[in-house]
């Protein structure tokens, strides 16, 4: 196999994204993109981005629980919003590493890394009694439902 340069592997990864974003607007047309709609709210980004944080969504009758890895970020390395019926995490990541040997080497490596989850929510929830909590690289979300998100049970009698 022939040893690609970085910006051919690049502009591989540039086509298959462009590739799987045409499927989906193929087959899921109504989340087709326009030219202006491209890097809006409307298309779910987590289709587009690499990574993102492991996600646990668990709905009860009263409310939504949200749990996402994050390990080694700091609480102000990522946000987590309600927009509509949708909770959008953001983070990014950086850090570096630089290491000397008098006479001998020099090594430094600097990393970096971004991402955008987008997690379509069952309900609606009550933003204003929204709690979150981070401990040791995992986020906890409780978010409550509206009362009209609830569901209501009905009693089905089967003969």
């Amino acid at each position: 196999m022939a040893s690609l340069k970085p910006t051919e592997w690049r502009q591989r990864l540039g086509r298959l994204r462009d590739d799987l974003a045409n499927t989906f607007d193929q087959w899921l047309p109504e989340r087709a993109r326009s030219a202006e709609d491209l890097n809006s709210e409307a298309w779910p980004e987590s289709f587009m981005t690499q990574g993102g944080p492991k996600l646990d969504v668990e709905e009860t009758e009263n409310e939504i629980r949200v749990r996402a890895e994050l390990p080694g970020m700091d609480k102000d390395d990522f946000s987590a919003e309600i927009t509509g019926n949708r909770l959008v995490l953001r983070g990014e990541k950086k850090s570096s590493r630089e290491e000397r040997k008098e006479g001998a080497y020099y090594y430094a490596e600097c990393s970096y890394g971004s991402f955008v989850r987008t997690v379509p929510l069952p309900g609606e929830v009550n933003t204003e009694e929204a709690e979150g909590e981070y401990k040791n690289g995992v986020l906890k979300l409780r978010l409550p439902k509206t009362e009209e998100a609830k569901s209501k049970r009905v009693n089905v009698q089967v003969s």
